[in-house]
């Protein structure tokens, strides 16, 4: 069970929608709710990595190496 409060105007949306339509306001709600998760969620699977630091690899540019860039960078020490 779960209880939502809607501002005025989204209630009185959803209870014209349902009413034209002629489903319950669970139905929509949960209709909504799963199409939403289902967005929301694909992009925090893609990150659930067992090594953190895989979501990294290959994004490095390999034409200069690691003491090359770090000299590019550094500036005047």
């Amino acid at each position: 069970m779960l209880s939502v409060r809607l501002p005025r105007s989204l209630a009185h949306q959803l209870s014209a929608y349902c009413n034209s339509l002629k489903v319950t306001k669970s139905a929509v709600v949960q209709q909504a709710l799963e199409k939403y998760l289902k967005i929301v969620a694909k992009p925090a699977k893609q990150f659930r990595l067992a090594n953190p630091t895989r979501a990294l690899r290959g994004t490095g540019n390999r034409k200069y190496t690691t003491e090359q860039i770090m000299r590019m960078t550094r500036g005047d020490d």
